[in-house]
């Protein structure tokens, strides 16, 4: 059996707005390369960290995704919730909001995963679509319709933008915050296989792509 494996690198930036001018919207995220704990695939051997809640399964799962999060540790996170003595909700909320491993059951369908709707084509790679209407209030203003975004393909990622606002003034007095959402989204191949590892022997420097097909779907905001 075998399980297709998409990789995501995601960058979210919330931006005050006193802050958000031009030079803020366009600053660049991403570097040539990441160091990444949370798995990766390599000669059709899916590699994952023990301490993942997610244990992906090649027989009944058709997809497994993996996903960086700029800026984001999930077990740093952890330690800092126990450190500050936050309650484990606090902590659940968090790994929510921001997953690193997911993964599908057959049969096939759409999946659901961020702000995301994914689909198997018939030409081997993923329809891609913003799912907008349940992710709102994840994105902000101003509304956006469902649609297709591209398609992605074995070495041909894809690069998505999109931006949102979020206007509390009326009910709490504070500061409109706008939302910088960038995602590079990476058809890896298919894992015949899944090994675990410890942390301390899965990290690996990731390159990222740099020659994505860019779909850019920024408003200009105020």
């Amino acid at each position: 059996m075998k399980t297709d494996v998409i990789q995501i690198w995601k960058s979210l930036r919330r931006i005050e707005k006193p802050d958000y001018t031009s030079e803020a919207r366009q600053v660049e995220v991403w570097q040539k390369e990441c160091i990444s704990k949370t798995g990766y695939l390599e000669n059709g051997t899916l590699y994952l960290p023990t301490g993942s809640t997610t244990k992906p399964e090649l027989k009944t799962d058709d997809l497994i995704i993996i996903q960086d999060i700029d800026g984001f540790d999930a077990f740093s996170i952890k330690k800092d919730c126990k450190g500050e003595n936050l309650p484990y909700h606090h902590y659940s909320h968090i790994l929510a909001a921001n997953p690193e491993l997911a993964s599908f059951s057959k049969p096939a369908k759409p999946r659901l995963f961020e702000i995301f709707k994914m689909e198997k084509n018939e030409s081997e790679g993923f329809d891609i679509h913003l799912n907008y209407s349940a992710n709102q209030y994840y994105i902000g203003l101003p509304e956006r319709v469902d649609h297709k975004i591209g398609e992605l393909y074995k070495d041909r990622p894809l690069r998505y933008k999109i931006n949102g606002k979020a206007d509390f003034t009326l009910s709490s007095r504070k500061q409109r915050t706008f939302y910088e959402y960038d995602y590079i989204l990476e058809y890896l191949g298919q894992a015949d296989s899944i090994s675990f590892k410890d942390l301390s022997q899965i990290e690996i420097t990731k390159t990222v792509p740099t020659h994505s097909k860019l779909v850019d779907e920024r408003r200009i905001l105020i």
